[in-house]
């Protein structure tokens, strides 16, 4: 359904990624259907914004892919396929960014600069696109996270309107509790496993490019991708709550979170932590909060240096924090290693 096998291959011995099509209509028609078009106003008419045509935007960028290896087709293509097909689609997209990183990148568009000792800056902000508010964290927002014939579709922003966690526009549509825990019932665990692996697809290609572009081009030019894993990992725990493998693994757990509870029918109240996934949850608020606000901020590094340290005891807490301390903690209390 999603193999971009043949747009990772070699083209030719002579230009292994083809030749660059920025400058050709095909390639500026695609830029062009990506963006969209903006809220105009003429006089007292507003002209509401229109969103990108995801459907017109893939067959423009299939054809370029075919004769070009780009990073910016390719994440074109990533954002079509995730607005096309969900979550299945962005893993797809990413895992074919990640193939052109990790085998193409001595010749993959666009063109490392030759005249500034080999600057790959242009690739380093393509790949900062997975990570841009408004552009693909605002579709995996709005992507579906389960789909009910019966119940009707919901996403992480409709869970975030329902829990009281975000606050939708004066006389917007606000999704039912109830409607959204039928969906997730109603749908079975074929469908949710579906899912739930291109969840982890997704997830291990995004560090798989991380870690590829840091490799390239060093860490002091690389880029924070954390925003996508996070926001994955968000949607993952959602969906993987309604496996049932996962309510067998909880003793005494229910194997349907009470949103009810969540959203304040009981005595929570919004806003309130009661558990560790309340922690991680308003940490990646306030790394979102940073990125969209203040983006030049050192903040966002302790948060999600934080938020890795949530699920550690106390031995690896320390071991993470200060490892030179670890010896002494075990003499002192006669831990001992493994083996």
């Amino acid at each position: 359904m999603h193999d971009f096998t043949t747009l990772t291959t070699r083209l030719s011995d002579d230009a292994p990624c083809g030749i660059s099509v920025e400058y050709e209509p095909e390639f500026l028609a695609l830029e062009e259907q990506a963006q969209g078009k903006p809220e105009v106003e003429y006089g007292t008419t507003l002209s509401a914004a229109t969103p990108p045509n995801w459907k017109a935007v893939k067959a423009l960028a299939m054809p370029l892919a075919q004769r070009t290896r780009d990073l910016r087709i390719a994440l074109y293509l990533t954002r079509a396929e995730l607005n096309l097909s969900g979550i299945s689609g962005l893993a797809a997209g990413l895992g074919l960014i990640a193939t052109l990183l990790e085998q193409h990148w001595e010749h993959v568009h666009p063109q490392l600069d030759a005249d500034d000792d080999d600057d790959p800056q242009l690739r380093v902000n393509i790949i900062a696109g997975l990570c841009d508010n408004h552009g693909l964290l605002r579709d995996l927002r709005v992507s579906p996270l389960v789909e009910s014939l019966a119940v009707g579709r919901f996403s992480l922003r409709d869970i975030d309107l329902a829990s009281g966690e975000l606050v939708g526009a004066v006389g917007s549509e606000v999704p039912s509790l109830a409607a959204i825990e039928g969906a997730f019932q109603e749908v079975g665990p074929v469908a949710l496993a579906s899912t739930a692996t291109a969840l982890d697809d997704a997830l291990a290609r995004t560090l798989r490019i991380e870690q590829l572009l840091t490799e390239r081009v060093g860490i002091a030019r690389s880029v924070d991708l954390s925003a996508l894993p996070m926001l994955l990992e968000r949607a993952r725990g959602w969906v993987k709550r309604y496996l049932p493998e996962q309510a067998e693994t909880e003793e005494g757990a229910s194997p349907v979170p009470d949103l009810e509870a969540r959203a304040g029918k009981a005595p929570v109240q919004r806003g309130e932590i009661n558990s560790r996934d309340d922690v991680r949850l308003m940490l990646d608020k306030l790394c979102t909060y940073f990125a969209s606000h203040e983006p030049a901020s050192p903040i966002p590094l302790l948060l999600q240096r934080a938020r890795k340290l949530v699920d550690k005891n106390f031995v690896e807490l320390l071991q993470d924090l200060a490892p030179e301390g670890l010896a002494q903690l075990k003499l002192v209390s006669g831990l001992r290693d493994d083996g």
